[in-house]
């Protein structure tokens, strides 16, 4: 149940400006909820105990000085503008802040990673198929055969341990 919103059709029941679909939907929830009851009991005391009491009339031409006061549109001050664009302006720089910080701290190069040799060949602009093409166009077929296989053999020294010499 929705209670702050019978607690206004309480208070509006008060002054009477309340429809009549809204009055049954309300006797109806005080008869149930009794939170909303005692709250209706409470506000009726309330409003008993200010009938009983004499107020003072207002001044003489109170209503005529307030009239004038209400229609008047006050312009806001520049200090109240910029101290709420201000407020508004903090938790949003304090993201953007935190966001930055996350971005340079994700996506900075590592130091210490060592490059592999075709990123290193392709950070400088170079093919790194430009030494294998000088071989392969080498008329001697021996020659070219050997040099393929030691260098093939270079390339697995690395990773092996127990490789064969020729």
């Amino acid at each position: 149940m929705d209670c702050k919103k019978f607690e206004k059709l309480i208070l509006r029941s008060f002054d009477g400006s309340i429809k009549d679909s809204e009055k049954r939907e309300l006797d109806a929830h005080v008869q149930d909820c009794t939170l909303c009851s005692t709250a209706q009991e409470e506000y009726r005391i309330i409003l008993d105990t200010l009938k009983e009491k004499d107020f003072p009339e207002p001044k003489p031409y109170f209503w005529e000085r307030l009239q004038p006061k209400l229609k008047e549109k006050k312009e806001p001050e520049p200090i109240t503008v910029w101290r709420q664009w201000g407020i508004r302006a903090i938790p949003v720089s304090l993201i953007l802040v935190i966001l930055f910080g996350t971005a340079i701290i994700l996506f900075s190069p590592q130091e210490g990673m060592e490059l592999s040799q075709s990123e290193a060949l392709l950070l400088r602009n170079l093919d790194p198929l430009e030494e294998t093409l000088a071989e392969l166009e080498q008329k001697d077929f021996t020659v070219k055969s050997m040099e393929l296989i030691f260098t093939a053999d270079e390339n697995n020294n690395g990773s092996n341990n127990n490789t064969r010499r020729y």
